[in-house]
């Protein structure tokens, strides 16, 4: 093992490596579950609420929050 291996004391700690991953699965999951039901209830000639739009604005809201978190660019 040489020195290199370890970062310096000085040096804030790095972040984890996969930040973010899991907001961005789940809103996925949610998105995409979604519009399987929309199409489904579509297709067999059932009804739709305001209540399906729920999960569709929480998973978009996972995957925004996702994806700012995983931005690393200095602001």
């Amino acid at each position: 093992m040489s020195w290199t291996d370890r970062p310096p004391s000085w040096l804030p700690p790095l972040p984890p490596p996969h930040r973010g991953r899991a907001l961005i699965v789940l809103g996925w999951i949610l998105v995409g579950g979604t519009f399987v039901y929309i199409f489904v209830m579509s297709y067999l000639g059932g009804t739709h609420t305001l209540l399906t739009l729920v999960p569709l604005l929480v998973g978009l809201l996972c995957l925004i929050i996702g994806l700012l978190r995983r931005d690393t660019r200095p602001r």
